[in-house]
């Protein structure tokens, strides 16, 4: 998390190649925290980044506020003006709510968008409760390793690529990426979880998904008291009859620019600043992330595809992790 605070961390092209959640993610978060009276006057957005929630939430909540450790992060989704006039953004941290401006009982849905492996949630919880409404709802979105769906044998090579010792594996921050890499199971919820699955026929259908339960990674956590429902604590993953993922067709070119949103790029550049001036748009003859392109070009080439030309179909599995606060 450190190097999307850094100046040097390219947020703009963050926001231009990052993927995005499709509408029906929404779709589901919002029909959940309609569930047992959650309200729609204020939502909080937990590591903004540059604003994608936020800006998917606006129009569904008077007001949102967007908050993320990064001022760099932040400084892109404010300006040159909040594309929103309900949204504001500001620097914070789900560990210290008060210190960001939040104030008790004046959230109804907390969202986090690939963000809450970063966070410590024996802090994070209590800090929730506090801030929520009753029957308010907590929203953790993520997903997990880019796959290519029509050429199964090039996963391989995406996963080399990220955990290679000689590439950029190292410069990942961890426990996080582990934690993303295997879809928040690590992620605990704040009470043990005696989820309601009659709650799953109230939600709406997803496109490529058939979700199923996950067991909480710490069924004994007790986090915030007793003030969450426990009925309510749910982890939705892809299940056996369908695949829930973030799909994208991307040529070379936009699949190189979603690979340089990587902090481990950057990370990896700035022990090797050596690799960053062989970029080929440096006029080099490639540095990492163009000889990671070059290979995924050259397997594909062998496919009969002209990645230059050609857009192919990217996927990332998803997955949301679920909760509410009880009713007064």
């Amino acid at each position: 998390m450190a190097q999307f605070a850094k100046t040097t961390f390219d947020a703009a092209g963050y926001l231009a190649s990052r993927p995005t959640y499709p509408e029906r993610a929404y779709d589901l978060i919002l029909a959940y925290h309609r569930l047992r009276g959650g309200r729609t006057s204020h939502a909080l957005d937990l590591g903004c980044g540059p604003g994608f929630m936020a800006l998917n939430l606006a129009p569904h909540f008077d007001r949102v506020t967007g908050l993320d450790p990064s001022s760099k992060m932040v400084s892109v989704g404010a300006q040159p003006a909040p594309p929103a006039k309900q949204i504001t953004y500001g620097v914070g941290t789900s560990e210290d709510l008060g210190a960001a401006g939040v104030t008790p009982g004046s959230v109804d849905l907390v969202v986090a968008g690939q963000a809450a492996h970063w966070f410590d949630h024996a802090k994070t919880w209590p800090q929730l409760a506090r801030a929520l409404r009753p029957g308010g709802s907590v929203a953790y979105i993520g997903y997990g390793e880019l796959t290519f769906p029509k050429f199964p044998h090039l996963n391989a090579l995406v996963t080399r690529y990220h955990h290679d010792s000689a590439g950029i594996g190292p410069h990942f921050a961890q426990p996080g990426r582990s934690i993303v890499e295997g879809l928040l199971d690590r992620v605990p919820f704040p009470v043990k979880a005696e989820f309601d699955s009659a709650l799953l026929a109230s939600l709406p259908d997803v496109e490529y998904t058939d979700p199923s339960v996950h067991p909480v990674a710490d069924p004994s956590a007790s986090n915030g008291g007793d003030e969450w429902d426990p009925q309510t604590a749910v982890r939705l993953k892809a299940g056996t009859k369908g695949q829930w993922f973030i799909h994208r067709q991307w040529t070379s070119k936009e699949f190189e620019a979603y690979l340089r949103t990587s902090s481990a790029v950057s990370g990896y550049q700035e022990k090797h600043p050596e690799d960053k001036a062989k970029g080929k748009a440096q006029g080099g003859e490639g540095d990492i992330v163009d000889q990671f392109v070059d290979e995924v070009r050259d397997a594909l080439k062998k496919e009969g595809v002209d990645f230059d030309k050609e857009a192919v179909h990217c996927a990332y599995p998803l997955v949301l992790v679920l909760i509410k606060k009880k009713q007064a």
